[in-house]
């Protein structure tokens, strides 16, 4: 009988939470401190931990942020270094989503905003005829 794998296939998140974890974990190393256990134990599990995952890539980001000019050279754009190269390609996209949400946003608030304005210039009669109040 041919051997078999019952693990069931990674997701994009459980996949995700391990990559973060693991840039993480390259990230305390290069500074020489210790990483939380979690963070280690998600970085050696097949499945990650998709519950932190929003936790881990908070800290992850702000670790990349936090870098001064010359750390980022040393530890993130070292094309030597397989986990440099690794973690400058994960803060660019990275940077490029926040950027995208950002923008998202704040079209969202200028869309509020107008609607506000325009709502306050309506009479309550203008209101019921066009359905906006009951």
């Amino acid at each position: 009988m041919p051997c078999q794998s019952d693990y069931l296939a990674q997701s994009g998140q459980e996949l995700e939470s391990i990559r973060v974890c693991e840039l993480i974990l390259y990230i305390f190393a290069c500074y020489g401190k210790d990483c939380p256990k979690w963070i280690n134990e998600t970085a050696c599990n097949y499945y990650g931990n998709v519950s932190r995952i929003d936790e881990a890539t908070t800290i992850l980001c702000a670790l990349c942020r936090g870098m001064s000019k010359q750390e980022k050279t040393k530890f993130m754009y070292d094309g030597r270094n397989e986990c440099a190269r690794k973690l400058a390609s994960w803060f660019e996209r990275h940077e490029a989503w926040d950027n995208r949400r950002v923008a998202e946003e704040n079209e969202a608030i200028k869309t509020a905003t107008t609607r506000t304005r325009a709502l306050k210039k309506l009479t309550v009669e203008e209101m019921k005829a066009l359905g906006l109040v009951g």
